[in-house]
């Protein structure tokens, strides 16, 4: 039976203050954390047992998950006390997965493809590896794939520092996208108690053996290396969710939402449970909103996210915004990013009455977990 295992164990510090108290695979991807929406895509495919490896904030996604039951599937942990690497992690997972083949998936990769196409391509493909790519006009920030396209298989797997485009323009390629299926030989490419990168270490040897192939993925992809991106991945998924939804509609609205007078909805939306929102409101487009939300009336939303249990006061602008957990913003708070850099709120902030706060051109301006806002930034 196949099996799973998500690596779970990086600081993801290009998104922090978001990841200073919350696991990177535990931020929300369209209001469910971004790992649990790969466990449910593996569910889907027949997987029941899957193992997460965990380092940073370990307790946190042991807490979450637990032993799986809420999701119908095992869970497993794995737990490094010191880095192994991306082919270390999996080595540690052996006795977990060493009976049958498992998919290997990168914990801060969205996606939504069918795995049990790629588990059949696998199948066909009698290899030792087998890995998704997307393709992508832009690939100097991944790793690159060349493949001999009759057979889909590697010929070469080579990582963003190794990659050279000819006469140094980037054209189109296939990339790695973080999602795997691997054969239990796998393991005897790895040395134990070591910290050895499948990337670098496993994938060139196993193309070498002519054993690694190919499966291309369709649809949304996108990894949340940076607070825009994971902006940007949760719009993408919103509406990748919309247009495979069995019922046609323009929005993502939970049941419970508390609507309160006149409110205007600029599609696309998401609204998760007990959600209240006062009269005069103006939400969308691009705005996704979690679970317990309090937003009273005058405000305006867009290109935002707003996580759980968060209350947003009167005549409040937010604009290409993060606003984590248990935040409360005050009457009279601008909040306003500018192009990709954004605004953004870790939990547990306080922005007072009539704060500005304006994201500069060069970067994001953070606020972090627990702070006070008392004067504008801008």
């Amino acid at each position: 039976m196949t099996k799973g295992i998500i690596l779970s164990g990086g600081w993801g510090t290009r998104l922090r203050p978001l990841t200073c108290t919350t696991p990177k695979t535990l931020i929300p991807i369209v209001n469910k954390p971004v790992i649990e929406r790969q466990i449910l895509l593996l569910k889907e495919a027949g997987v029941k047992e899957i193992v997460l490896a965990v380092s940073v904030l370990a307790k946190e996604l042991k807490n979450y998950f637990k032993d799986g039951s809420r999701l119908g599937v095992k869970v497993h942990y794995t737990e490094e006390r010191t880095p192994m690497g991306t082919a270390g992690a999996i080595k540690l997972a052996e006795d977990y997965l060493k009976d049958d083949n498992f998919f290997m998936l990168n914990g801060d990769v969205i996606f939504n493809f069918d795995l049990k196409e790629m588990l059949s391509a696998h199948q066909q493909y009698q290899g030792v590896c087998t890995i998704a790519s997307k393709n992508v006009k832009d690939p100097s920030r991944y790793g690159v794939l060349l493949i001999n396209e009759p057979d889909q298989r590697i010929q070469e797997f080579l990582e963003k520092t190794d990659y050279k485009p000819p006469g140094g323009i980037y054209v189109p390629m296939p990339i790695n996208a973080g999602i795997y299926l691997l054969e239990p030989e796998v393991f005897s490419y790895i040395a134990p108690h070591k910290n050895v990168s499948i990337e670098k270490e496993v994938f060139p040897t196993v193309a070498k053996e002519q054993q690694l192939y190919n499966f291309t993925i369709s649809g949304v992809w996108m990894d949340i290396g940076n607070p825009y991106d994971l902006l940007k991945a949760n719009i993408l998924l919103m509406k990748d969710l919309l247009k495979k939804s069995k019922e046609a509609r323009d929005n993502l609205f939970d049941d419970s939402i508390n609507i309160e007078g006149k409110v205007l909805f600029y599609p696309p939306v998401t609204i998760g449970e007990n959600v209240v929102i006062k009269k005069n409101c103006i939400i969308g487009p691009n705005a996704i909103i979690g679970d317990n939300v309090y937003i009273d009336e005058d405000s305006e939303i867009k290109e935002s996210l707003i996580y759980n249990e968060s209350h947003v006061s009167k005549n409040v602008k937010l604009n290409k915004t993060i606003v984590s957990n248990n935040c409360l913003i005050e009457d009279h708070v601008v909040l306003q990013g500018n192009d990709e850099n954004l605004v953004i709120l870790a939990a547990n902030v306080t922005v007072l009455k009539n704060i500005r706060i304006i994201a500069p051109t060069t970067q994001c301006l953070s606020i972090c977990h627990h702070e006070v806002v008392r004067e504008s930034l801008q």
